[in-house]
């Protein structure tokens, strides 16, 4: 899977005359502008917020009564006065500990992406692998009635994911900004009215149910 982004575009180029780091502002403000879900006063989490265009579009929104809390591994260098960025990975029980304490939250956003390794099957494993981490994350920290916005690439669960969220949510919609790029294969998932974890007939959750697919004849996982 070798895309190549490096060239500069219409939207590279708008986000830089407009002060924004990255040019993935414009997919969430698509999101925004088609569900209305980001509003003044919310407490929202941005998941893989990295390199930070996503929380400068909700820190606008929340204003100073509210709060935008980021997280990733990779350094946030922007600055805004209502946020808190923290460096690491959300899986952790460190960051999860801090996470908490900041919650809950009326949104879970995330534009994460796997690094990708140029074999499209392997690739939209991974990004599976993280919506499927993200989504089981929310249920703990998400407020009844909270929204989920997560990117995923298409080809790999996309549709059981959706599946499971139509059990958590409200409402579950699929989104492809305009603003993606043409050559893209990712596509948005947006949860709307948060009810609560899925009660799945077995114990086993369609997560683990993925993660047991996914394993090699030897135990290990084919990513």
């Amino acid at each position: 899977m070798n895309l190549n982004y490096s060239k500069p575009d219409f939207y590279s180029r708008k986000a830089k005359d407009e002060g924004y780091v990255a040019r993935s502002i414009y997919k969430l403000k698509e999101i925004d502008d088609k569900f209305h879900l980001i509003k003044k006063n919310q407490h929202v989490l941005d998941l893989g917020s990295a390199p930070g265009s996503w929380a400068q579009y909700v820190s606008g929104i929340v204003g100073s009564s509210g709060r935008l809390v980021g997280v990733d591994y990779k350094e946030i260098k922007v600055a805004m006065p209502n946020t808190t960025f923290l460096v690491g990975n959300f899986f952790s029980d460190e960051i999860r500990q801090q996470l908490e304490s900041l919650g809950p939250y009326d949104g879970i956003i995330s534009d994460m992406a796997p690094d990708t390794v140029g074999d499209r099957v392997r690739d939209c494993s991974r990004s599976s692998d993280l919506t499927w981490k993200s989504l089981d994350f929310s249920y703990g920290y998400l407020k009844k009635g909270g929204y989920f916005i997560c990117k995923i690439f298409q080809g790999g669960e996309e549709k059981e994911i959706m599946e499971v969220m139509k059990k958590a949510f409200a409402s579950a919609h699929w989104f492809k900004p305009d603003s993606s790029r043409k050559i893209s294969f990712e596509i948005f998932l947006v949860g709307i009215g948060f009810i609560g974890k899925p009660q799945n007939e077995s114990d086993e959750s369609e997560y683990q149910k993925f993660l047991k697919e996914s394993e090699n004849n030897d135990g290990t996982m084919m990513w």
